[in-house]
């Protein structure tokens, strides 16, 4: 069995003293399907982020993978057609040199994400919302060990945890 993951949410921004959807991700019409490599014995999982296709044929990616590793906002992917029409990311053309930072909160109130979301937004990171205790987070090359220190630092507190999704130094 296959197991299709598409994010609920768009890319939010801080504007206007408010998180707000980010306008070229909101204006993406396409779904970019990404194979997330199984644990062995596992169903195959697709993660499908929100894309614009470019004049070249790539795609670039308009969401913040929740499940990928080395696959960042704004990288630039090789794509093409499934059978079913579906549109299939087969590599990385280029790095955008975005960081992407996965959150699980501790907390199962509904708002819980909102303090740490709007604090994050604040300091100019993306947020990608799966859940009212998951959310996804995109940072420049430049303020990623700084959002890496607070979130480290409230993983120690306990608040929650936290991933980067970047395995590799950009290159």
């Amino acid at each position: 069995m296959t197991d299709y993951r598409q994010h609920p949410s768009v890319v939010a921004h801080w504007r206007h003293d408010s998180l707000q959807p980010l306008p070229e991700a909101q204006d993406a019409e396409e779904t970019i399907w990404f194979a997330v490599s199984p644990e062995p014995d596992a169903e195959q999982m697709w993660e499908g982020l929100r894309g614009r296709l470019e004049k070249d044929g790539t795609a670039t990616v308009l969401g913040i993978p929740a499940y990928l590793y080395d696959l960042n906002f704004g990288d630039r992917v090789s794509v093409m057609r499934s059978a079913e029409n579906a549109l299939v990311a087969t590599g990385v053309e280029h790095d955008a040199r975005n960081f992407t930072f996965r959150v699980l909160l501790k907390s199962d109130h509904p708002t819980a994400w909102q303090p740490l979301g709007s604090e994050l937004a604040e300091r100019g990171c993306l947020l990608d919302l799966m859940s009212p205790r998951f959310f996804a987070v995109s940072s420049s090359e430049a303020q990623s060990q700084e959002i890496a220190d607070r979130l480290f630092a409230l993983q120690h507190e306990g608040v929650l945890h936290y991933e980067t999704g970047r395995t590799r130094q950009p290159g």
